[in-house]
């Protein structure tokens, strides 16, 4: 049981040590009408289609790279791409090739300078441990990436709710409830 307090600690410090206009510039973005895609490679591609079915249970319109029924991405799309490194050749290709198309690429990583590179639109940078083990990442008592896949998906998570919070707020005073789900993840992560 001490490994699993442990485990949460560390999502505690790297969750609450995202800046906060990223994550509000996605929690933006979510809102958005538009298509969503989803990309990223090996754990990360897991937690990304985990958050996409949670996007498509909102209402969404969303879709995984890679699967046999995803068309083709068209301007004005939105391409989320999931990669602890941003350097992953598969991901980088889909990441260039829907800037070329005209969709906007939001980049969610460890690698805070590849947020900057001209294919991405916007990014948000996780602080969580890599499988590199780089100077400047926080210690953790997990093998790999976990710290930055399972911290990827407590994030993006909670925008999902943070993005829903106005439409939960509607249907929660309606039914009478007083505590919302992105609140009680808020408070999770602030204290």
């Amino acid at each position: 049981m001490n490994t699993v307090l442990k485990v949460l600690e560390e999502m505690k410090a790297v969750c609450s040590n995202v800046v906060p206009e990223d994550y509000e510039s996605f929690v933006k973005l979510l809102k958005e009408d538009k298509r969503f895609f989803f990309t990223g490679e090996g754990r990360s591609g897991l937690v990304v289609k985990a958050i996409a079915i949670r996007l498509m249970h909102s209402g969404k319109t969303v879709y995984v790279l890679g699967e046999t029924t995803t068309p083709a991405i068209q301007e004005n799309d939105i391409l989320i791409v999931l990669s602890g490194s941003a350097k992953t050749g598969q991901t980088i290709s889909f990441s260039e090739n829907a800037s070329k198309s005209g969709a906007k690429v939001f980049l969610i990583t460890t690698n805070k300078e590849a947020i900057n590179q001209p294919c991405f639109t916007g990014g948000m940078h996780i602080p969580a441990a890599t499988k590199y083990r780089l100077s400047g990442e926080p210690d953790t008592i997990q093998p790999l990436g976990n710290q930055f896949d399972q911290a990827a998906h407590l994030i993006l998570d909670a925008a999902i709710i943070d993005s829903l919070s106005e439409r939960n707020s509607n249907e929660e005073r309606n039914l009478g409830k007083g505590i919302t789900i992105a609140s009680t993840v808020h408070q999770f992560l602030t204290n």
